[in-house]
């Protein structure tokens, strides 16, 4: 099997045989915990493939660039992809043993398969309408997942999601069609070729503000963050935990892609134009967790607020901005995820996650306080943890391009996060209440929580030892930022010459 396909194949085959299996059965368990494993393995392969040997390209069917639908893999593409198996396959261990087969629903395990295809896909593909339908696989998987399990209070706060996303699909395939209309093609190497020939064409500078409204929207970007924060808290901790960490990655990883590799770098007024959505969003997105008081809704709102430290970064637009931003990408994927799976081992123990009912959890679980405890600290930015390094980055440039409104925002916003996330702590954590029972005969909390340590200590290691991570992020932000180098990549499958 072709590594560049592998993380596309294997997942869409699990989902169809445990669709045909059973999601409830011991055989459909363990063989989607099993792919999700394998997954992991072909991400890290193909992550080491392309690092060593540079962009791997398939055209699918035999079929030549730029006519034909081609996968690619450079070293950004694929480290999101080993990023996406690693978060997927916690999330599915975890809610294997999170509750029994008899009692879980028959098409969560399926679904979750099909969301890989779509978030993987997202990031293989080469063109814009594969995009597209990357996009509508992911968003179909997702629309189930928020609904599935839901009561009747829940689908209600689904309907921002759907509506906002209805629209952003609909943009998008405005997009596709304008695109096709000024540029003549859809395949992203072609699209750098051709698209260097129109800086200076308002027409072009119109595109790109089109695709940040549709990629900004997926991102959670001010003023289309809406739809996050209420629909989040309402799905089941595991498939929480995968949303929290991957899908809005799938719109700052595309943002990355169009700005960087697609759209010529001329483009100045549109990366200020991020910049600055950028420093609202987190004042904005902070602001909103401290108000709230139930732990899925302030970590929904932390997503809005970290979310912007990558853009704000690619809006600096420089070589470094862009590896702060992918670092920074690294970073909370695995930080929010597991801060999600956490929080859920809480509830569990006090069997709620309102901050009012909560307590007792240091004296009962210490162990779970300290793995709370190192990723808040992360997500506000203290050193020597993985968050402060990408946090440093962003701020050494933003004072290098004298950008200093927006580094005080970025400044403020870590000081505010690290304020909501005590709240937390304190509530739930450090706070001795009599009245508050905590659950610890429940012989799930342990293999979950161990489940947290796991990715807890990814976290870590990144973080305490960055800097194999940060030549990463370099060689992928220098890869990506080379158009020239991605289209003679691309084209050349079809023999088309490049033209620098």
């Amino acid at each position: 099997m072709n590594l560049v396909v592998a993380p596309l194949l294997m997942p869409f085959l699990t989902a169809v045989v445990v669709l045909l299996v059973g999601g409830r059965t011991r055989v459909g368990r363990g063989l989607t915990v099993a792919s999700c494993v394998g997954q992991v393995l072909a991400a890290l392969a193909l992550l080491v493939r392309t690092a060593g040997s540079g962009i791997q390209v398939v055209a699918v069917g035999g079929w030549p660039a730029p006519h034909g639908i081609v996968l690619v893999s450079d070293v950004l593409a694929a480290l999101m992809t080993v990023l996406a198996s690693v978060t997927i396959l916690a999330g599915t261990v975890y809610g294997v043993l999170e509750m029994p087969a008899r009692l879980s629903h028959p098409l969560r395990l399926p679904l979750m398969q099909f969301l890989a295809v779509g978030i993987q896909l997202s990031f293989l593909t080469g063109d814009l309408f594969n995009l597209f339908v990357a996009f509508e696989i992911l968003l179909v998987s997702s629309y189930a997942l928020l609904t599935l399990e839901a009561d009747d209070w829940d689908v209600k706060q689904a309907f921002p999601y759907l509506a906002m996303n209805a629209v952003g699909s609909t943009l998008f395939f405005c997009a596709a069609g304008l695109t096709y209309g000024l540029l003549g093609t859809l395949n992203f190497a072609d699209m750098a070729m051709r698209s260097t020939a129109l800086v200076g064409d308002p027409r072009l500078m119109a595109l790109a503000l089109l695709f940040l409204a549709v990629f900004g929207l997926k991102a959670g970007l001010f003023p289309l963050y809406y739809w996050l924060p209420h629909s989040y808290p309402t799905l089941a901790t595991p498939v929480a935990g995968v949303f929290a960490g991957l899908l809005t990655k799938v719109g700052i990883y595309v943002l990355i892609r169009m700005c960087a590799t697609v759209l010529p770098h001329e483009l100045t007024g549109l990366h200020a134009l991020i910049a600055w959505a950028s420093g609202a969003t987190m004042l904005l997105g902070v602001l909103g967790a401290i108000s709230r008081n139930f732990i899925r809704g302030i970590l929904s709102f932390h997503i809005v607020s970290q979310v912007a430290f990558m853009t704000l970064a690619l809006g600096f637009f420089t070589p470094l901005s862009v590896t702060a931003a992918i670092f920074y990408i690294a970073h909370h994927i695995l930080v929010k995820a597991s801060l999600f799976l956490i929080g859920g081992v809480a509830a569990l123990l006090n069997r709620t996650d309102d901050l009012a009912r909560m307590g007792n959890l240091w004296k009962a679980a210490p162990w779970l306080g300290v793995l709370f405890l190192a990723q808040a600290m992360s997500l506000a930015g203290l050193p020597p943890l993985s968050g402060f390094w990408g946090k440093y980055l962003i701020v050494v440039e933003g004072v290098a391009r004298r950008e200093y409104v927006l580094v005080a925002a970025s400044l403020v916003a870590s000081v505010l996060t690290m304020f909501s996330m005590l709240k937390i702590w304190l509530a739930a954590f450090w706070n001795e209440d009599p009245t508050v029972v905590v659950h610890t005969e429940d012989p799930r909390w342990r293999p979950l929580a161990w489940i947290c340590a796991g990715m807890v200590a990814i976290s870590l290691t990144i973080g305490l030892g960055a800097e194999p991570l940060l030549r990463l992020a370099k060689q992928a932000s220098s890869m990506a930022m080379d158009r020239e180098g991605y289209a003679r990549a691309v084209l050349s499958t079809g023999g088309k010459e490049v033209q620098p």
